[in-house]
């Protein structure tokens, strides 16, 4: 039974921005909790449920993460092959770390997760050519790398519901050893998205290409 009104699910989504500015607001716990359930539910391979989520309130941790992310911006800054693109840099050498005023970060954790397919081709080897191809292919789309994005979104959406702003980065995976280590270990585990959230200090408008730009249909 779906209770949903469609037209109020497209709104939620539609309206939807990534937020990098908050108040000193603290969130409260049940409503990060709740989109935690939100995240769980999201569809995942053979409901393996490879994730883990680490609530960081703690400001002397997060400051901790985002030093560590903003000295591997710099050391990456520092590069001679960084100079074609020095006017990007330059923006990012003071935007890299800009979630340490997050009032609450979650670290996302994804275990690994193999299916029929991926074990069969792995024990095959890359020695069949056609065997190689569909490892490169599905190493692509990974099932473990969609089920995580997909509780992700699930996650930025409830947040989005409950009037807190969030972004998703993917930034802070060039640190993921740092983080690890700042972080409590998650045995089996491997750190591959920080998701800031707090009660938003800006507003966002932005367009979307349309779905006939982006779309075919095969009737």
């Amino acid at each position: 039974m779906n209770g949903v009104d469609p037209q109020e699910l497209l709104q939620l989504i539609a309206t939807r921005r990534s937020i990098r500015k908050w108040t000193d607001q603290e969130v409260p716990d049940e409503l990060i909790h709740q989109a935690l359930t939100a995240a769980t539910w999201a569809p995942n391979g053979g409901n393996f449920q490879p994730w883990h989520f680490v609530v960081v309130k703690n400001r002397e941790l997060i400051q901790k993460m985002a030093d560590a992310v903003q000295e591997k911006t710099l050391l990456m800054a520092s590069w001679p092959e960084a100079e074609p693109f020095r006017e990007h840099v330059e923006r990012w050498k003071t935007s890299s770390d800009f979630f340490r005023t997050a009032p609450a970060c979650i670290a996302v954790y994804m275990g690994d997760y193999r299916s029929i397919a991926d074990r069969l081709l792995a024990a095959r080897g890359r020695e069949d050519a056609d065997a190689a191809a569909m490892q490169d292919a599905r190493h692509l789309g990974s099932s473990r790398l969609q089920t995580i994005a997909g509780a992700i979104m699930q996650m930025l959406l409830m947040f989005h519901a409950q009037g807190l702003g969030a972004v998703w980065m993917a930034g802070p995976q060039q640190a993921k050893q740092e983080i690890e280590a700042i972080l409590p270990p998650v045995e089996g585990m491997d750190f591959v998205a920080l998701v800031p959230v707090g009660y938003p200090a800006q507003e966002r408008t932005l367009t979307r290409k349309p779905v006939e730009e982006v779309s075919t249909w095969l009737k």
